[in-house]
């Protein structure tokens, strides 16, 4: 993994340098709150792993369907690395996920599908009472009961959840249904290395060891650089940070990256707003705004060398493009945009992996977590509390209250 800082159109001073590493070190320490996920790359011992491996491959030889409800952190992680790494395994269950809305026609699907296939049910939810996955929880719930009985249902579902009393806690003990916890020092959008997003990853069929391997092996020196960049753009009034790549298989780690900045840096009337564009689909929508409307943005690229899939372009194509490999022809769209995109004023950062896999895919998720965490200090913000999100949450409860 490597990042290209050469079109970011700044200089990274020593004393910034300096600080964002101090903040490093401290994430390290192991005396800030809420940096339990700091360690995990090394520390999901042996036994740990084997006991999410042994889970993953109960639940896989019980059904077709692995229905995970959470939102937020508690689905965002598991999903963007499934998708990523090209979803259904051979021999695995499909892994679908539900109790991020409240819409009535979503979890009609869901529901269609579990009457369709041998299912098995997963809710994750630090606090058991957050209400998306609350509701999509009981009312599958119910629907597991009413197709297997409760006796064969108590088998199939599974309860990721902290430990302290709620709703999902009370319903381990009511029905003993297998349960993990969730360590009380590590947030949901810091979560993705930990049970919450490694026992779906292991049901989907993915090595869950290379994800943590790729995550221990990055390079330091990549995250302070990376960090530092983001707060000098933003000082100099680049208000959005644009999350690009050309793979519609990491969609979804966009959406995991848009939380990730969202939630960690986004308070006291600071911070980025995230977004995240698919090309070159998304250059025949907004590409004309990108290189000529309101520069208020900057752009981090995700790119990889070697493609999961090519194809040879058929002559009857024509020049300059039959012969050629499908994946070749998006590189170069790749560069030609990165090229243009700078010379209208755009500063663009990439970030490049060898290959999308476990092994990358580790690396990436560990490289966004440390640097946004530094930026988030680095703008002088608590990185691991989201206070502005409890404002709707009350609202909702007050005007269900008043039905």
């Amino acid at each position: 993994m490597y990042i290209d800082l050469s079109n970011a159109k700044t200089t990274i001073s020593q004393a910034l340098t300096d600080q964002a590493e101090t903040y490093r070190k401290q994430l390290f320490s192991g005396t800030m709150e809420n940096t339990g996920w700091v360690d995990l790359p090394w520390n999901m011992a042996g036994d740990i792993l084997d006991r999410i491996q042994q889970t993953a491959d109960e639940i896989a030889g019980k059904c077709r369907l692995f229905i995970v409800v959470g939102i937020g952190g508690s689905y965002l992680g598991a999903r963007a690395v499934i998708d990523a790494l090209n979803g259904d395994q051979p021999g695995r269950p499909h892994v679908m996920f539900a109790g991020y809305n409240m819409t009535g026609a979503h979890l009609d699907k869901v529901v269609e599908a579990m009457k369709e296939q041998a299912t098995c049910l997963c809710v994750i939810s630090k606090s058991g009472s957050t209400l998306e996955p609350l509701l999509a929880y009981s009312i599958l719930k119910e629907e597991m009961f009413a197709k297997y009985g409760e006796k064969e249902a108590k088998k199939r579902i599974y309860v990721i959840t902290g430990l302290q009393d709620n709703p999902l806690r009370q319903d381990i003990e009511k029905y003993g249904f297998s349960s993990y916890y969730i360590p009380e020092n590590i947030g949901g959008r810091f979560s993705v290395l930990s049970i919450v997003g490694l026992l779906p990853i292991a049901v989907a069929g993915f090595n869950i060891r290379q994800l943590l391997q790729g995550a221990a092996s990055l390079s330091m020196e990549h995250i302070v650089d990376y960090a530092c960049t983001r707060i000098l753009l933003q000082q100099g009034g680049k208000d959005i940070e644009v999350f690009t790549y050309f793979s519609t298989n990491l969609r979804f780690f966009g959406e995991w990256l848009k939380q990730l900045v969202g939630e960690t840096e986004g308070k006291d009337g600071k911070g980025v707003f995230p977004a995240c564009l698919c090309f070159s689909r998304d250059l025949h929508a907004v590409g004309q705004f990108l290189q000529q409307g309101h520069q208020i943005f900057y752009e981090t690229m995700i790119q990889y060398k070697r493609a999961q899939a090519d194809f040879v372009i058929p002559d009857c194509v024509g020049e300059p493009f039959a012969g050629k490999m499908l994946e070749q022809i998006n590189r170069c769209s790749e560069a030609g945009v990165v090229k243009a995109h700078s010379e209208g004023g755009i500063p663009v950062i990439v970030v490049n992996v060898e290959q999308v896999d476990e092994y990358n895919i580790g690396q990436l998720i560990y490289f966004f977590e440390l640097s946004e965490a530094i930026s988030a200090m680095l703008l002088g913000v608590n990185p691991f509390d989201q206070p502005g999100v409890e404002n709707y949450k009350m609202n909702t409860k007050r005007l269900v209250e008043s039905l």
